[in-house]
């Protein structure tokens, strides 16, 4: 879902023709794709690089000659006089990707009677983190995507040292775990967690909120798992489950979707950190 300013601004790039409005469309996909800046600075920004751009195409030069050849090194350049955005407008484009994964890893392995940490427990968590990091290395930063891929590297790493030392395949790697105080604590945790988030996000909690309410049920859920043996039956705890799943995966999508309109409001709201 576009904004109004992000309508505002792709209106003013049908003035450009050619050549001139791929560049220029080439530029501000690359501005456009930094999650870390201030989303109302950003949209400003790029409306003044469209205006420039046309202003340059109407005295006879071109976008590239105005800019640079190099569209990503233009944007580059331009992007670090963006200030930040704040710690809330960062929590709006992580929240519904680190809850979608945190219900897809963690709650599938809590919501049952037994925990066992095994090797395909080992990858989903591995994932997890990754993807969790993504929002951090959308970005020109070269540190962060060598950072990104020593993490992406630590999990293949992790198997060969597992495998040199207890000379097992890691695919034979099963560790019981204490089952009910690890999963009671995970249970209460993730509803606070989101409840901080809340907190960190003053000017538009009902993101937080919204996965707070859903995680909480998820967790009385396990609760009622076990002490109420009636939720273990078959069609109670499927369909209950497939309740939670669906929720899940329309509440991330609805959220993902209107991301650009909670950042603006957070950006109007909110001075950069």
């Amino acid at each position: 879902m576009k904004t109004k300013i992000e309508k505002e601004n792709d209106a003013r790039m049908t003035r450009l023709k050619g050549l001139n409005h791929l560049y220029i469309e080439e530029l501000v996909g690359y501005l456009r794709n930094q999650p870390q800046k201030d989303y109302l600075a950003l949209e400003e920004t790029i409306a003044d690089v469209i205006d420039n751009a046309a202003d340059a195409q109407t005295h006879g030069r071109s976008a590239r000659q105005y800019f640079g050849a190099d569209a990503q090194a233009a944007a580059k350049a331009i992007a670090e006089t963006i200030p930040a955005a704040s710690l809330s407008e960062k929590l709006v484009f992580f929240i519904p990707l680190f809850s979608m994964l945190m219900s897809y890893t963690i709650y599938p392995a809590i919501l049952q009677p037994t925990i066992q940490f095994d090797w395909g427990s080992l990858v989903g968590s591995w994932m997890f983190i990754i993807m969790a990091f993504l929002p951090w290395i959308v970005s020109f930063d070269q540190h962060r995507i060598i950072l990104f891929l020593l993490l992406f590297l630590s999990l293949p790493l992790a198997s060969v040292g597992y495998a040199l030392v207890t000379h097992q395949p890691p695919s034979h790697l099963a560790i019981l775990l204490s089952t009910w105080p690890v999963a009671a604590a995970l249970l209460v945790l993730m509803p606070l967690l989101f409840l901080l988030m809340a907190w960190l996000m003053r000017p538009l909690r009902i993101v937080p909120l919204s996965w707070c309410v859903l995680s909480s049920a998820a967790s009385i859920f396990g609760f009622l798992l076990h002490y109420c043996p009636v939720f273990r039956e078959p069609i109670l705890y499927w369909g209950i489950n497939s309740i939670l799943i669906i929720a899940v995966l329309a509440l991330f999508i609805w959220q993902l979707n209107r991301t650009p309109l909670y950042r603006q409001q957070i950006s109007q709201l909110q001075p950069p950190q």
